[in-house]
């Protein structure tokens, strides 16, 4: 009867120790940057190149001489592909 409590102590120590041990490794570790994300750099690189491409033509239909018709052309044409 004497050894139970002993046995039950060593136990408790194991225990502590084990799980300590685990708990100090998670803490220890820095920071971890999140997975690199092609099919969003892709989509971003995409948009961007567009979006250059369609100011660049919007800048040459404002320097042009019949800049208001198309101006008015490209608005057009903006709306119908977005219905």
């Amino acid at each position: 009867m004497d050894i139970l409590p002993l046995i039950a102590m060593i136990g408790a120590v194991i225990l502590t120790l084990f799980l300590g041990r685990g708990w100090a490794a998670k803490k220890r570790r820095g920071p971890q940057t999140p997975p690199k994300n092609t099919a969003a750099d892709a989509a971003r690189e995409t948009v961007q190149q567009t979006f250059a491409e369609q100011v660049t033509g919007i800048k040459a239909d404002a320097a042009s001489d019949d800049a208001a018709e198309r101006l008015a052309l490209r608005g057009n044409a903006r709306k119908r592909r977005q219905e």
